[in-house]
C-alpha cells in the first residue's frame, strides 16, 4: 500500500510538471500583415457612357453616346498625372424640317456620330479618390444629310481641334474604379459638300465610365 501511495504521488506530480509545462510555452503570433497604401499608378482600361449637345451655329443638337478608353496614371505623393485616350460611336444630333425662299420643302439632319480624343490629366488622389483636369486633342465625325424637294444630299467628314474638362474617379474595389467627367470639345471649322463653310463646332459632354486598375 505505501509503495502505491508513493507511485500515485510521483504520477500526480509529473501530470501536473506537464501541464505547468504546457500553460507555460505559448506559440509565436503570427506576423502582421503587410497592408499597402493605395496607388493609382499603373495602366487602365475600360467603358463609358453618355450625354452630348452642341449649339453650334443656332443648333440645338443633343444625344447619348458611348465607348472605350485606355490609360496610364503615375502617382507621386498625392499628384498623379497621365494620359489617357478614347473613342466612342452615338447618336448628337438635330433634325430641321423647313421649306426654302422658293417653297421647295426640305428637311435637313446634322449628326455628330463619333468623338474621340487624346488628352493628358492632372490631378490629386486622396487615397481612392482622384480629382482631375484634362486637355488634349479631339475629334469629331460629323454628318449632314437631308432632302430638297425629293432629292437626298449627304456631306460628312472628321474635324479635328481640342478638349479640356474635368473628372472626379473613385477606387471601389482594389481593381476597379468609377468615374464621372465633363469634357468640351472645340472642333475646327467643317466645309460641308468639300466648299461650303458650315461654321465652327463645340460639343459639351457628360459621361459615366468604368475601369479595371491592372495591378
Amino acid at each position: 500500500m505505501r509503495r502505491l501511495g508513493i507511485a500515485s504521488v510521483a504520477v500526480a506530480a509529473l501530470t501536473n510538471a506537464v501541464a505547468a509545462a504546457d500553460l507555460g510555452v505559448k506559440a509565436p503570433p503570427a506576423p502582421p500583415t503587410a497592408v499597402l497604401p493605395f496607388t493609382w499608378t499603373g495602366p487602365y482600361a475600360g467603358a463609358f457612357g453618355g450625354y452630348g449637345w452642341s449649339a453650334s451655329g443656332g443648333l440645338d443638337a443633343k444625344g447619348g453616346f458611348g465607348g472605350g478608353q485606355i490609360g496610364y496614371n503615375v502617382q507621386t505623393g498625392t499628384i498623379v498625372l497621365g494620359i489617357e485616350g478614347d473613342i466612342g460611336g452615338g447618336d448628337i444630333s438635330q433634325t430641321v424640317n423647313g421649306s426654302n425662299a422658293f417653297g421647295i420643302p426640305f428637311t435637313t439632319a446634322f449628326t455628330t456620330d463619333s468623338l474621340a480624343s487624346l488628352r493628358g490629366r492632372a490631378g490629386l488622389a486622396y487615397n481612392t479618390w482622384l480629382f482631375y483636369g484634362t486637355v488634349g486633342g479631339g475629334w469629331g465625325h460629323d454628318k449632314i444629310s437631308g432632302n430638297l424637294g425629293g432629292i437626298p444630299f449627304s456631306s460628312e467628314g472628321w474635324l479635328s481641334g481640342w478638349t479640356a474638362g474635368a473628372g472626379v474617379e473613385w477606387s471601389f474595389a482594389p481593381n476597379w474604379s468609377t468615374k464621372f467627367e465633363y469634357l468640351h470639345y472645340g472642333l475646327g471649322t467643317p466645309n460641308s459638300f468639300g466648299t461650303v463653310p458650315s461654321g465652327k463646332v463645340d460639343i459639351d459632354t457628360l459621361k459615366i465610365g468604368i475601369n479595371y486598375l491592372f495591378r
